[in-house]
């Protein structure tokens, strides 16, 4: 046997001998309840800006979510919202107005290694809102002549971007309902807004500051949680 053959035999083997270590070790892992890829998908509500526009707070961010579960470990997600404010200032008299849609998109990553319906979540994720708002001041000074003039300025067209970071906890309540907590950092990254000024409020970030915290209090429908049951119900069974 020539030395070319004897190398393309020994690879050979040390490919096959590689493959079935990968197999074993798959099937191992199968065996200790390891989710599967697509591991279903959710649902989920933030109750707390429904809450705050039930009560009339001055503004509320009322949102919804739909995710998808890889492994039981990352979770793409989806936000859709509506950002509500009526607000007006103690000091300048001014009344800001908007009722605008925001849109979020992001991950979450699972920290809990265990399948016991107690998630751990790292988070991120991306907001974007392209909205209008009104501007109205019955009684404005003017700066230059020092007239006072009635101000209102109606659909001012204005567009934020922004991150946020956060950690969350998930926990199960009953069957696939399960109940959600997040706490988030957000920082601004892009704002456009007309001449007049920057807008008191972006629908889904919240007050205009620089950065700020946020958080949700949602609540959630795992449909992912029926497949994983029905997966380790068939390996008990074989």
């Amino acid at each position: 046997m020539n030395r070319p053959t004897t190398c393309r035999y020994i690879c050979s083997l040390l490919l096959i001998s590689l493959t079935c270590l990968s197999l074993q070790a798959q099937e191992q892992k199968e065996k200790e309840g390891k989710a599967p890829l697509f591991s279903g998908i959710a649902v989920s509500a933030d109750i707390v800006g429904f809450v705050m526009k039930a009560v009339d707070a001055k503004f509320a961010n009322m949102e919804v979510g739909a995710r998808v579960n890889l492994y039981d470990k990352i979770f793409p997600v989806a936000e859709l919202g509506i950002g509500d404010c009526h607000r007006e200032g103690a000091e300048t008299g001014n009344t800001f107005s908007t009722t605008s849609p925001y849109m979020r998109f992001g991950m979450d990553y699972n920290f809990n290694k265990k399948h016991n319906g107690n998630r751990l979540f790292g988070l991120f994720r991306y907001g974007f809102s392209s909205f209008k708002y009104d501007v109205a001041n019955k009684a404005f000074t003017d700066p230059i002549y020092g007239t006072t003039i009635p101000l209102e300025m109606n659909d001012e067209k204005a567009t934020g971007h922004w991150l946020e970071f956060g950690v969350g906890v998930e926990t199960k309540l009953w069957k696939f309902i399960r109940l959600g907590w997040s706490m988030r950092y957000k920082f601004r990254i892009s704002m456009k807004s007309p001449d007049g000024g920057d807008p008191y409020f972006i629908p889904g970030y919240g007050k205009n500051d620089t950065n700020g915290w946020g958080g949700t209090v949602s609540l959630v429908f795992d449909v992912g949680q029926n497949l994983m049951k029905k997966k380790q119900s068939r390996e008990t069974n074989k």
